[in-house]
């Protein structure tokens, strides 16, 4: 099973086989799965209180942690809150 979304090349032998060619190679591309969550990363360090700086990104991804990349935010509108209290470190 495969899981990462990337184009892979997979060969398959059996110890015994002397293919010639590329007979015995499969090029699979493996895409990402439906949106599951979100991964916020905040340029550090951020202060309680006081609106967020530097470059900070929301990214939608799949359950295996590969990026949605057809996630539209204006046609799956999300709300974002928190009630998070103390620092958040990455």
């Amino acid at each position: 099973v495969l899981y990462k979304a990337e184009s892979a090349l997979l060969t398959a032998t059996d110890g015994t086989i002397n293919a010639t060619g590329n007979s015995h190679e499969l090029s699979v591309t493996v895409l990402p799965a439906s949106f599951s969550k979100l991964a916020v990363s905040l340029t550090s360090p951020q202060v309680n209180g006081t609106a967020f700086t530097g470059t900070n990104t929301l990214t939608a991804l799949d359950v295996y942690g590969n990026t949605v990349t057809n996630f539209n935010a204006s046609g799956n509108n999300i709300t974002v809150t928190t009630t998070l209290t103390g620092a958040i470190t990455g």
